[in-house]
């Protein structure tokens, strides 16, 4: 077809001229459009750089897009990167390509090795959230200068004020606050997006030295995996990812690898490929089942039904390993059946001292269980007994935990009764545990989406005892794991410690801090835990704490034991109840988004503050709702280390490739330069010192030298401050900044002290897997627990009265109100959390919007069809997404991705809004052994798997409320 020239003449095209042109004009457009993307708000700067050197060339001559590529595609230098500040279980290792001062594009990098010969390396990783980073720091919500609300709070109107105008605000009303209110009317929302570096622990230090609590994020995103704490002692049983391949069967529970952790889902397909047997329990077909051998589709919220079903099936049929059971459990103890309690050293007349009692086979007497080790000589715990128990007193009933067990088992556990809880016939859980009993090792992944059920904790015990009756805890290759992180020692003395001399720190830290008990004492100190926080000052306990949308079982309401641990001082509250916050600091986090029912926090919570400050790179819910906003530097922006998590067992540096676009700073100047203001404002006002949060005395006057550390570290130093952090922690000793850039990515030297949310238990080897739990099995130290086995029998009254003394299968609540549908979720593919939510390349791969995925059944009876505007209700209120019609959905459920920001739904109301997240008595216990309160270690779980909702369809032009 002819086309139309300026000078008003026709010249005819054939259709392959034409497509040649327009091909190559194309690919211009989309070249310019990505530099433009690239320039931000420097748009226009970045546009005469392309047309300029467009027009210098000779025109359209090149004949392919290699042509292109080979001439565009160039670059200044290349950077090591990874993605430090961002809640991503996964270290990846990426080259920076930096072009006129921009990240041009990231590309994945291969510097890791097999961790023995055999096994599958831990190369390429990576996923479409890396590989798009450097549109995500140049996108539009990007954050380049410090912002200052106009109008009231959430009116998303701003100015922009200087560095100094905001930090003079926040410094003011910061001593404003220690005079009127004191410390702890100060505080700092931490988030979970943090690293391992300077620029983390600088908010850390900074409110460690100015004495005012952090709020503990762990459980109030729900991921604090309660039933490994009260099952392990600790709730961050972790290992490495190439460790999977050990495994002769795999049971992928609550995780689903192939959509949300892209870079370690390859070690699964290999161990299949090796001869696993890889299970998938899931409600929903997702992208993990369909590679399995076995798919189980349990009913949401009755897994633990499913696991103590398959325990009975074990101990039916003589499946269990009887030597481990009786040596690393408590299931051979002594319990009373008359008083639930365990048999203990008091019933024989022998108070303060503790103990606990096992019958021996051989002699036919009761003996006192070793506690210091687990080794038991000639002893042969019988588990079987029940009878009774000559004591002062006269005899007392009593029967072995596996003994009440076993008859718990029998009596509501049988396949047939299990099948009609959770939906999966008798023939797939007799096919499930006999596969799973003679495959071994045996390993199950239960992730952290099984804490997000209010009776996740069952859940997880039940999974974990069928992992301790099938002998696999401990083992290389087998047990039960969620997650953990090795936490570098000059990470937490930077966060903590005033003085900062190494000389002075290598006499004092390893022998005195680094031990693990001293060191979580004393890091905890500063903090306050978060849902427990939130529910108190945020009055979300005015929902989460009501029996309508909790256990209606328990004997009493949530709030009755919550209003009971904190008479008891179980859990410290900063404030105390009564005594609102007044300055509010939110950093690394979004709570306002992660935060179920965060209608209740803007509601209670918001009111009360006389000021909320966000430091972020992007302007977020949290962001819209504050009253001075600082830019925080981007990840390519600045130098940090990405934590440590076990899955990969490298140190991962993330190297500043840029300059920060605007004003933009890292945290590390960001928190010394408030330090240097405050202490000017509280000289200025001659401010005396005070106490703290923890009885430490303070002086505010000299912030600035506490800091800096007697003025070894200033805002600038940021370098300085991660060089002793590599230099002063164990998993990194030997590891120099250099070789970090040098290859990106360094094996660890270690793991650091056991213990925290370093679950891992083991000794470290360079040349081999990380797996859990061994100096237990092989080295018959006791565990973390009140009875210092793997504990299976909790006998706190608390747990008797509700019946959880043994893991048990609960209804789940009807939490939001008596409706047909459970609104669950999962971790979505498309993003980090939020970050990544609104960035344009990745809404692209999805509906753009939120959506919610609807079995098509389900909606065929609601008139729904596919894309449909639906209204999601319950009595707490509603939202609006558009309808996914999805077949791998089971009827009777919806599922709604995570992390959508609340502006993205109409009217700014999410599905969080509609979610009560109830509490339990049980996770409020305080004063039972292992079961206390520390930080990343005990408190309630927000939760949200277990609403109840229902559908309609709207019309596009119709209204809803």
């Amino acid at each position: 077809m002819p086309l139309e020239e300026s000078s008003g003449q026709t010249t005819a095209l054939s259709r392959r001229e034409f497509l040649r042109a327009s091909g190559a004009a194309g690919l211009f457009l989309a070249l310019s459009r990505l530099q433009l993307a690239c320039g931000g708000s420097d748009g226009q700067e970045g546009k005469e750089r392309f047309l300029s050197h467009f027009r210098s060339s000779a025109g359209p001559s090149y004949r392919s897009w290699e042509d292109v590529y080979r001439d565009r595609w160039t670059w200044d230098r290349v950077v090591r990167g990874t993605h430090t500040m961002t809640n991503c279980v996964s270290g990846c290792a990426w080259d920076l390509f930096v072009k006129d001062g921009l990240v041009w594009r990231e590309e994945q990098t291969a510097p890791y090795a097999a961790s023995r010969p055999g096994l599958p390396d831990f190369n390429p990783r990576g996923c479409q959230k890396g590989a798009c980073a450097a549109a995500l720091g140049v996108s539009p919500t990007r954050i380049l200068y410090p912002l200052r609300r106009r109008g009231e709070r959430g009116e998303g109107s701003w100015e922009r004020i200087s560095w100094d105008r905001a930090l003079e605000t926040i410094a003011r009303k910061v001593v404003d606050t220690l005079a009127e209110s004191g410390p702890e009317a100060v505080v700092c929302e931490l988030g979970p997006n943090i690293g391992a570096g300077p620029n983390s622990a600088a908010p850390l230090r900074f409110f460690r030295l100015l004495g005012s609590p952090v709020t503990d994020s762990m459980a109030q995103i729900g991921d604090l995996s309660l039933g490994a704490t009260i099952a392990f002692g600790n709730g961050h049983p972790c290992g490495s990812s190439d460790d999977w391949f050990r495994s002769s069967c795999l049971v992928l529970w609550t995780f689903n690898p192939s959509a949300t952790r892209i870079p370690d889902a390859h070690f699964v397909n290999e161990a299949r490929y090796g001869g696993s047997f890889v299970v998938c329990v899931a409600p929903d077909y997702n992208a993990s089942a369909i590679h399995a051998d076995l798919w189980v589709p349990v009913r949401p919220g009755t897994d633990a039904a499913l696991a103590l079903g398959l325990a009975h099936i074990l101990v039916e049929e003589g499946l269990y390993d009887r030597r481990y059971v009786a040596e690393q459990t408590d299931l051979p103890f002594l319990v009373r059946t008359d008083t639930g309690h365990f048999l203990r050293p008091e019933d024989f007349g022998e108070s303060g001292r503790e103990g606990f009692y096992l019958r021996d086979e051989k002699s036919g007497e009761v003996r006192a269980a070793p506690l210091e080790t687990l080794e038991l000589g000639p002893l042969v715990p019988e588990l079987e007994f029940e009878g009774s128990v000559e004591t002062p007193q006269g005899p007392v009933p009593v029967a072995t935990v596996f003994r009440l067990l076993r008859k718990t088992l029998e009596r509501e556990y049988a396949p047939e009764r299990v099948s009609a809880l959770t939906g999966v016939s008798p023939r797939t859980l007799r096919l499930f545990a006999r596969e799973y009993a003679r495959r071994k090792p045996a390993l199950i992944l239960s992730q952290w989406g099984q804490c997000k059920f209010l009776h996740g904790d069952l859940a997880q015990r039940a999974q974990i005892l069928l992992a301790a009756l099938s002998g696999n805890v401990g083992r290389p290759g087998g047990g039960w794991r969620a997650g953990g992180f090795f936490a570098p020692e000059g990470f937490a003395l930077l966060a903590m410690e005033e003085r900062l001399d190494l000389l002075h720190l290598a006499s004092f830290a390893v022998r005195n801090f680094f031990r693990p008990e001293e060191g979580e004492k004393r890091f905890r100190q500063g903090f306050v835990p978060g849902t427990i926080w939130h529910a108190i000052h945020g009055g979300l306990a005015r929902v989460s704490g009501e029996r309508e949308h909790g256990d209606r079982t328990s004997p009493r309401s949530a709030s009755d034991s919550l209003q009971e641990a904190l008479d008891r001082k179980w859990f410290p509250v900063h404030p105390p109840p009564g005594k609102p916050p007044k300055v509010l600091v939110s950093i690394f986090g979004n709570v306002l988004r992660h935060g179920r029912n965060p209608e209740l926090l803007l509601r209670n919570l918001w009111p009360r503050l006389d000021l909320v400050v966000h430091v972020d790179f992007r302007m977020c819910e949290t962001a819209r709702w504050a009253d001075i906003v600082l830019p925080a530097a981007f990840w390519y922006e600045k130098t940090d280390l990405k934590y440590l998590v076990s899955f990969v067992p490298y140190v991962h540096l993330g190297d500043r490739a840029v300059e920060p676009r605007g004003e933009a700073k890292p945290e590390w100047e960001i928190f010394s330069l408030l330090a240097r203001a405050v202490a000017r404002e509280a000289r200025r006002r001659n401010l005396p010192p005070y106490r703290d949060i923890a009885g430490i005395e303070r002086d505010a006057r000299r912030l600035d030298d506490a800091f800096s550390s007697g003025g070894k570290f200033q805002p600038g130093d940021e370098e300085r401050a991660l060089e002793f952090v590599l230099r002063v922690s164990s998993p990194t000793r030997g590891i120099g900044l250099a070789e970090l850039r040098e290859r990106g990515a360094v094996r660890l030297r270690g793991t650091g002290p056991p213990g925290g949310m370093a679950g891992y238990y083991s000794d470290y080897a360079a040349n081999d897997t990380l797996a859990p739990h061994r100096w237990f099995v092989e080295k018959k130290k006791p565990w973390p627990t009140l009875t210092r086995r793997q504990q299976f029998y909790v006998d706190h009254p608390w747990f008797l009265e509700c019946g959880e003394a043994l893991p048990a299968h609960k209804d789940p609540p009807s939490a939001g109100g008596d409706y047909p549908l459970v609104l669950s979720g999962g971790h979505t593919r498309w993003s980090i959390h939020a970050q990544w939510r609104d960035q344009a390349l990745l809404l692209r791969l999805q509906r753009g919007e939120p959506a919610a995925y609807v079995n098509p059944e389900e909606a065929r009876r609601r008139g729904i069809r596919d894309h449909d505007r639906i209204r999601v209700f319950n009595d707490l209120g509603s939202f609006v997404a558009r309808a996914k019609l999805a077949s791998y959905v089971r009827p009777g459920e919806v599922i709604v991705y995570h992390a959508w920001e609340p502006y993205q739904f109409p009217r700014g109301r999410s599905h969080h809004f509609v979610t009560p997240s109830p509490f339990k008595a049980t996770n409020l216990v305080g004063d039972y052994g292992h079961l206390r309160w520390s930080y990343a270690h005990w408190e309630p779980n927000q939760v949200d798997r277990d609403t109840r909702v229902e559908l309609e369809r709207l019309e596009e032009a119709g209204s809803w409320s």
